[in-house]
């Protein structure tokens, strides 16, 4: 009876290792970005972390699978880039399915030194917000087609300014104020 305990045990141990090629993967896409000094002008959480990360020169391209669900995947291409902002709640140690992120997700043309975009108009941006979390039915990338953005690419510097709205899920972030220098 010991013995037949053992094998799905060693099975189940075995597959709950994590993948290395993944993690391996993930760090070398961390080569093409940018997360050089920058500056949150706007409240990021108190309980979280706001990061913001520029993929020069890639652009994106958002897809919906087969239920309808909209995500993106970032190829290569030198005239725009992509600039994540995230927001990550702290989680205690230990507590499980407590993970919380929001992420906006938007490209910029590199040559277009002034960007200032409204409501539709930010769906030329490509715009996505994404919400992560255990909030069934509550996650994923939402096209945003609510809001103002102000973005000036100008003296190795990025700014932005950015009011938004999904209506779709409740959102922690509504307002992105950062700079970023190159």
């Amino acid at each position: 009876m010991k013995q037949l305990l053992i094998i799905p045990i060693a099975v189940l141990t075995s597959c709950c290792c994590t993948n290395k090629t993944t993690a391996s993967k993930e760090k070398e896409a961390n080569l093409n970005t940018i997360e050089t000094v920058s500056t949150i002008n706007s409240d990021c959480p108190t309980d979280g972390k706001c990061t913001v990360q520029v993929l020069k020169n890639k652009s994106m391209n958002v897809l919906t699978d087969e239920i309808g669900a909209v995500y993106y995947t970032a190829e290569d291409n030198a005239n725009t880039s992509i600039i994540i902002y995230k927001y990550e709640r702290n989680v205690p140690k230990g507590l499980q399915d407590a993970e919380y992120r929001e992420e906006i997700v938007f490209e910029i043309d590199n040559s277009e030194p002034v960007i200032n975009k409204n409501d539709f108009t930010l769906q030329s941006t490509k715009m996505l917000y994404g919400r992560f979390c255990f909030c069934r039915g509550q996650t994923g990338f939402y096209k945003v087609t609510k809001g103002n953005l102000l973005l000036d690419n100008r003296s190795n510097k990025i700014h932005f300014k950015l009011d938004f709205t999904v209506s779709e899920v409740p959102q922690t972030i509504k307002t992105i104020n950062y700079t970023i220098k190159n």
